[in-house]
């Protein structure tokens, strides 16, 4: 365990312990239960994505839940989800950077992989959606004779356009930034096809003070421009919604009100991964990330769960004092069970977390960051589903129920995320090891101010 007085000796210590450990879990053979689980991923991602988007382009949209008064069903939903855990990821890594957060070092890889992870299944619904996949190259900018070009003014190609530039950078970003852990994984292992795979991935990493220069100013360009980027990319999904004339779409909140929820989950998913990640690291360094990223990013999720309250009770309050059928609408909303869900998994549970003795302690962390995912997942569910239900009259009003099809979806997406992360991290670095060595000095400096 690392102590509060603990010198440079110890955490020069603990930093090569850290790094033979993550050198020799991308080379030793996976545990049983790690080839479990990403073989139950595996199977789930094949069964629930590919079976079920082969139906859809076979036989159509009509083996969705969807109909003429819910056309956006669990497939919109599911994309709303995880676009905001893909946005999270790297927004939470970019501003932590920009404020000079030592503590984002341990969680910003896994953070980021996280973006590209949950990116990638956002990115299947819109295609799959559509319902003729094999024309999804018709969304590129691709002249032809036929003089077929994508429709600037749809909600799809703002989806297309948002993701694929936000992909790309989120990609870039993570890259670079691992590009140093690379290069200690490089110099560390002993594999042959390993040594040559980081030694392509760390691009020429030698360490000289010029790189390092080099390193830190590209790193924080990217994070100045990622940041604004993360907020607009999901101000655009929102605008899928506040851009028509919808009862309980049709908002000006609706921008912040989709980032500040994006975050909110992103932070779940992240103290999930913390604490998942102890399982394989070293006990005292897996301590010491415990106590001070569990803490800090229970703080964080502390506020951002009050802005959520606050933004529910400004959406309540608004409709309320608008009357009429927005009114109506609400009421509908406030006897269903996803609103509910919402409220006490995003707003009610968090607020044990002003409580310090419970920030850090994982049977309390580990529960309420999956009550938070529910809950978000009911407010996806809330604003797709439910306005769609209750329309601008009582002879709009429709009902969805999902199909098979729309649940094999939404497992596929689960196990797709999984498969993915699980892969990439065993042969990448899970945390920042170029960095952790700071990262345990600044604790120790902390620790001895007055």
């Amino acid at each position: 365990m690392i102590k509060d007085t603990m010198s440079g000796a110890t955490a020069s210590y603990a930093w090569r312990e850290l790094r033979d450990e993550a050198v020799a879990s991308a080379v030793r053979r996976p545990r049983m239960a790690w080839m479990v689980l990403w073989l139950v991923a595996c199977l789930a991602a094949l069964w629930g994505g590919g079976w079920s988007s082969w139906r859809i382009a076979d036989e159509g949209v009509g083996v969705l839940g969807v109909n003429h008064g819910v056309p956006w069903g669990m497939d919109i939903v599911h994309f709303v989800f995880w676009i905001g855990l893909g946005h999270a990821g790297t927004l939470i890594s970019a501003v932590l950077l920009l404020t000079g957060q030592h503590w984002r070092n341990p969680i910003a890889r896994s953070a980021e992989l996280m973006t590209l992870c949950a990116v990638v299944c956002a990115a299947v619904f819109p295609v799959v959606h559509v319902g003729r996949v094999w024309m999804a190259w018709m969304a590129s900018p691709l002249p032809d004779t036929s003089g077929v070009w994508p429709d600037l003014s749809s909600p799809l190609m703002w989806d297309v356009l948002a993701v694929s530039s936000y992909l790309t950078l989120s990609a870039l970003y993570w890259w670079i930034g691992a590009a140093p852990d690379f290069a200690v994984m490089r110099d560390n292992c002993s594999c042959h096809w390993l040594k040559k795979l980081y030694g392509f991935l760390a691009l020429g990493w030698q360490g000289t003070s010029r790189q390092w220069t080099v390193y830190e100013r590209v790193s924080v360009l990217l994070a100045v421009v990622l940041t604004p980027l993360v907020v607009s990319v999901h101000s655009v999904v929102s605008f899928d919604f506040a851009a028509t004339q919808t009862h309980g779409w049709h908002e000006t909140m609706f921008p912040p009100y989709f980032v500040a929820g994006a975050i909110l989950s992103g932070l779940a998913m992240v103290q999930l991964i913390i604490f998942g990640g102890q399982c394989w690291l070293p006990e005292q360094t897996a301590l010491f990330l415990r106590r001070e990223a569990m803490d800090k990013s229970s703080r964080l999720l502390l506020g951002m769960s009050c802005v959520m309250g606050a933004m529910y009770f400004w959406e309540t309050m608004s409709a309320a004092l608008t009357g009429g059928e927005a009114w109506n609408s609400m009421k509908d909303r406030l006897v269903d069970w996803p609103f509910w869900a919402m409220v006490i998994g995003n707003v009610v549970l968090p607020q044990v977390y002003w409580v310090k003795q419970l920030r850090g302690k994982g049977w309390c962390v580990v529960p309420i960051a999956c009550c938070i995912l529910a809950g978000m997942w009911s407010e996806r569910w809330l604003i797709v589903v439910n306005s769609l239900e209750h329309g601008g009259s009582a002879a709009l009003n429709s009902t969805y129920a999902p199909t098979d099809v729309d649940w094999a979806m939404g497992i596929g997406a689960v196990g797709l995320f999984l498969a993915l992360f699980l892969a990439v991290s065993k042969v990448a670095p899970f945390f920042s090891l170029a960095d952790m060595g700071n990262s345990l000095l600044c604790h120790q400096q902390e620790r001895r101010k007055p």
